[in-house]
């Protein structure tokens, strides 16, 4: 059983979508020998998998986005509707996104989970962006996530001067110091690596956390979590 330290391959496939062919055909064949991952290529950029392919396995839909513009790409995000969010099943990663289009946090906001930014990317950036998606964690800026957060939580204003005043809401759940913390790094987008570094804890340490925070409040994924964590813990 091919496996790394935060996911199993065989738990997943990946289906490439995009409109370069011949590049969709050599990242799949990059993903299936370094992470033994069953892979499938779309036909068409708007393709999603035959339920056949997927069975019992969670998805990774990774799209190429190479000569899209921005409602291309949105327009993909958006066949999805609210999926992204609320099935911890299914991951949409999207890669080689043209640096000039600018929609990364609207991206976020609708359940996607990672974005690579610009054409030229070096092999072993893409395995780390792919290996951090498969083992649950975002790959967006800190500033990005931290934005987004705010900005759901009202304390982003339009207008200079004004001063929001959202209460912080009571805490639905008893979480300990601890999760609260490892909850904290979860929503200003650490990965499981960095919350160790931070809070001087085992990694495995780290993941029980996040399974009990996981379970504790009712979410499938990193985002929801930060999305929890921005309603009743900044």
């Amino acid at each position: 059983m091919a496996s790394t330290d935060e996911f199993t391959a065989n738990d997943w496939v990946v289906y490439i979508v995009g409109q370069q062919n011949i590049r969709k055909g050599l990242l799949a064949s990059f993903l299936e020998r370094e992470f033994k991952l069953c892979c499938q290529v779309a036909e068409k950029g708007y393709d999603h998998p035959p339920i056949s392919f997927v069975g019992n396995c969670s998805l990774l839909l990774l799209r190429d986005c190479s000569g899209d513009n921005a409602e291309d790409v949105l327009g993909y995000v958006a066949t999805f509707g609210d999926r992204l969010l609320s099935d911890k099943k299914i991951c949409l990663a999207l890669i080689n996104i043209a640096p000039d289009l600018e929609i990364e946090a609207e991206l976020l906001r609708h359940g996607v989970r990672g974005v690579i930014i610009g054409s030229h990317v070096a092999p072993d950036f893409l395995l780390r962006f792919v290996r951090a998606i498969l083992a649950g964690e975002l790959w967006f800026s800190r500033q990005l996530i931290s934005r987004c957060i705010l900005e759901s939580r009202g304390q982003i204003v339009a207008k200079e001067g004004e001063t929001p005043a959202p209460l912080k809401s009571i805490l639905p759940v008893t979480l300990s110091v601890r999760e609260k913390e490892v909850l904290m790094e979860i929503g200003i987008g650490s990965t499981n690596d960095q919350i160790a570094d931070h809070l001087c804890i085992s990694q495995h340490t780290v993941k029980s956390h996040v399974y009990r925070i996981f379970r504790k409040i009712h979410v499938p994924n990193r985002l929801q979590a930060a999305l929890w964590a921005s309603k009743y813990l900044v």
